[in-house]
Protein backbone atom coordinates (compact mmCIF):
# COMPACT_ATOMS: atom_id res chain seq x y z
CA UNK A 1 0.00 0.00 0.00
CA UNK A 2 1.05 3.57 -0.65
CA UNK A 3 -0.26 6.90 0.67
CA UNK A 4 -0.28 9.68 -1.90
CA UNK A 5 -0.60 13.44 -1.45
CA UNK A 6 -1.59 15.20 -4.67
CA UNK A 7 -1.94 18.95 -5.24
CA UNK A 8 -2.65 21.08 -8.32
CA UNK A 9 0.17 23.32 -9.54
CA UNK A 10 -1.58 26.48 -8.32
CA UNK A 11 -1.15 25.30 -4.71
CA UNK A 12 2.66 25.39 -5.02
CA UNK A 13 3.24 28.46 -2.85
CA UNK A 14 1.17 27.02 0.01
CA UNK A 15 3.33 23.89 -0.19
CA UNK A 16 6.57 25.90 0.13
CA UNK A 17 7.86 24.78 -3.27
CA UNK A 18 11.37 26.01 -3.98
CA UNK A 19 11.80 28.18 -7.08
CA UNK A 20 13.76 26.54 -9.88
CA UNK A 21 13.03 23.10 -8.39
CA UNK A 22 10.14 20.71 -7.95
CA UNK A 23 11.01 20.14 -4.28
CA UNK A 24 9.63 21.78 -1.16
CA UNK A 25 11.39 23.42 1.78
CA UNK A 26 8.89 21.61 4.04
CA UNK A 27 9.54 17.96 4.84
CA UNK A 28 6.51 15.81 4.04
CA UNK A 29 8.08 12.52 5.14
CA UNK A 30 5.79 10.95 7.72
CA UNK A 31 3.55 14.02 7.58
CA UNK A 32 0.74 12.13 9.34
CA UNK A 33 2.87 11.83 12.49
CA UNK A 34 3.03 15.54 13.25
CA UNK A 35 3.78 17.85 10.33
CA UNK A 36 5.61 21.08 11.29
CA UNK A 37 2.73 23.55 10.84
CA UNK A 38 4.52 25.99 13.14
CA UNK A 39 7.17 26.65 10.49
CA UNK A 40 4.92 25.96 7.49
CA UNK A 41 1.44 27.30 8.35
CA UNK A 42 0.36 27.95 4.74
CA UNK A 43 0.23 24.18 4.16
CA UNK A 44 -3.06 24.18 6.10
CA UNK A 45 -4.55 26.28 3.28
CA UNK A 46 -3.50 23.94 0.46
CA UNK A 47 -6.34 22.11 -1.24
CA UNK A 48 -5.40 18.72 -2.57
CA UNK A 49 -6.06 15.02 -2.32
CA UNK A 50 -4.87 12.23 -0.09
CA UNK A 51 -5.43 8.66 -1.21
CA UNK A 52 -4.29 5.20 -0.20
CA UNK A 53 -3.39 3.02 -3.16
CA UNK A 54 -4.07 -0.66 -2.62
CA UNK A 55 -2.55 -3.57 -4.54
CA UNK A 56 -3.50 -3.26 -8.21
CA UNK A 57 -4.73 0.34 -8.00
CA UNK A 58 -3.80 2.84 -10.68
CA UNK A 59 -3.45 6.58 -10.15
CA UNK A 60 -3.66 9.01 -13.04
CA UNK A 61 -1.72 12.13 -12.12
CA UNK A 62 -2.41 15.19 -14.28
CA UNK A 63 0.62 17.04 -15.64
CA UNK A 64 2.06 19.61 -13.27
CA UNK A 65 0.57 18.16 -10.10
CA UNK A 66 2.83 18.11 -7.04
CA UNK A 67 2.90 14.76 -5.29
CA UNK A 68 4.40 12.99 -2.32
CA UNK A 69 4.43 9.20 -2.01
CA UNK A 70 4.76 7.32 1.26
CA UNK A 71 5.00 3.55 1.26
CA UNK A 72 2.92 1.96 4.01
CA UNK A 73 3.93 -1.61 3.16
CA UNK A 74 6.74 -3.19 1.19
CA UNK A 75 5.84 -3.43 -2.44
CA UNK A 76 6.55 -2.61 -6.04
CA UNK A 77 5.41 0.45 -7.95
CA UNK A 78 5.85 1.57 -11.51
CA UNK A 79 5.52 5.07 -12.94
CA UNK A 80 4.88 5.77 -16.58
CA UNK A 81 5.01 9.19 -18.17
CA UNK A 82 3.18 10.33 -21.26
CA UNK A 83 4.40 13.02 -23.62
CA UNK A 84 2.33 16.19 -23.59
CA UNK A 85 0.19 16.42 -26.70
CA UNK A 86 0.37 20.21 -27.15
CA UNK A 87 3.42 22.10 -28.36
CA UNK A 88 3.23 24.36 -25.31
CA UNK A 89 3.26 21.32 -23.02
CA UNK A 90 6.28 19.87 -24.80
CA UNK A 91 8.17 23.17 -24.60
CA UNK A 92 7.33 23.51 -20.92
CA UNK A 93 8.66 20.00 -20.29
CA UNK A 94 11.89 20.80 -22.14
CA UNK A 95 12.30 24.01 -20.15
CA UNK A 96 11.90 22.16 -16.84
CA UNK A 97 14.24 19.38 -17.86
CA UNK A 98 17.05 21.43 -19.39
CA UNK A 99 16.55 25.13 -18.61
CA UNK A 100 15.23 25.21 -15.07
CA UNK A 101 17.27 22.26 -13.82
CA UNK A 102 20.42 23.50 -15.57
CA UNK A 103 20.20 26.98 -14.07
CA UNK A 104 19.50 25.57 -10.61
CA UNK A 105 22.44 23.16 -10.83
CA UNK A 106 24.77 25.94 -12.03
CA UNK A 107 23.74 28.24 -9.18
CA UNK A 108 24.08 25.46 -6.59
CA UNK A 109 27.67 24.94 -7.75
CA UNK A 110 28.73 28.57 -8.14
CA UNK A 111 26.97 30.26 -5.19
CA UNK A 112 25.41 27.52 -3.06
CA UNK A 113 24.77 29.44 0.15
CA UNK A 114 23.50 32.58 -1.57
CA UNK A 115 21.27 30.53 -3.93
CA UNK A 116 19.76 28.50 -1.08
CA UNK A 117 19.06 31.63 1.00
CA UNK A 118 17.62 33.43 -2.02
CA UNK A 119 15.23 30.56 -2.75
CA UNK A 120 14.24 30.15 0.89
CA UNK A 121 13.47 33.88 1.15
CA UNK A 122 11.33 33.67 -1.99
CA UNK A 123 9.51 30.60 -0.63
CA UNK A 124 8.68 32.45 2.61
CA UNK A 125 7.50 35.54 0.71
CA UNK A 126 5.23 33.43 -1.50
CA UNK A 127 3.76 31.57 1.48
CA UNK A 128 3.19 34.83 3.39
CA UNK A 129 1.38 36.27 0.38
CA UNK A 130 -0.88 33.19 0.24
CA UNK A 131 -1.60 33.54 3.97
CA UNK A 132 -2.42 37.25 3.55
CA UNK A 133 -4.74 36.52 0.61
CA UNK A 134 -6.56 34.01 2.79
CA UNK A 135 -6.80 36.54 5.63
CA UNK A 136 -4.35 34.70 7.89
CA UNK A 137 -1.22 35.99 9.56
CA UNK A 138 1.83 34.15 10.82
Amino acid sequence: RKRVLLFPFDEQYKLYRKPWEVLSVANYANYTDGFDYGNFPAVKLAKGYEVILEHGDTLYMPAGYWHHMEYLDAGFAMSLRAMQSSLGGKLNGLWKLFGMRGIDTLMKKTAPEWWYNHKKKKVCQNAAREMALAGNKF
